[in-house]
């Protein structure tokens, strides 16, 4: 009895869980990405993320969304590396172990949902390959 009271108290919890998939769509004027990637002279990648139309309030995580407004995710070869909260973020060269490498930024509202235009997610790819 002690095990089905503990998962069901583990399905319990993730059934108010906020599942991050949801899309909410941008207002005008439209934010931008764009990705400039420069490498470390000690490890890894610094990326520069010129953003336009987005405010960037990592107090704000968690929250009530607001419109053009939240923080980043960052993925390395579709692995989440986690939220970036300004317009510099230092990758460890780790991730970085396929010839070939796709990092990938997303615009996110406070409650992780997508921000996206017309249903398309607004983010930025940029590939970086291994000498």
């Amino acid at each position: 009895m002690k095990f089905f009271n503990i998962i069901l108290l583990f399905f319990s919890f993730n059934l108010f869980a906020h599942h991050p998939g949801n899309k909410i769509e941008a207002i005008f004027p439209y934010p931008t990405l764009d990705l400039k990637v420069f490498k470390d002279g000690m490890d890894g990648y610094n990326i520069f993320i010129d953003i336009k139309n987005f405010k960037l309030d990592p107090s704000q995580a968690g929250k009530e969304n607001k419109d053009n407004t939240g923080h980043l995710h960052l993925y390395v070869n579709d692995i989440k590396i986690g939220r970036v909260y300004s317009e510099w973020f230092h990758i460890p060269q780790r991730y970085f172990n396929l010839e070939s490498n796709l990092i990938k930024v997303t615009l996110n509202a406070n409650m992780h949902d997508d921000i996206t235009i017309d249903g398309k997610p607004i983010q930025a790819v940029i590939e970086i390959k291994n000498n």
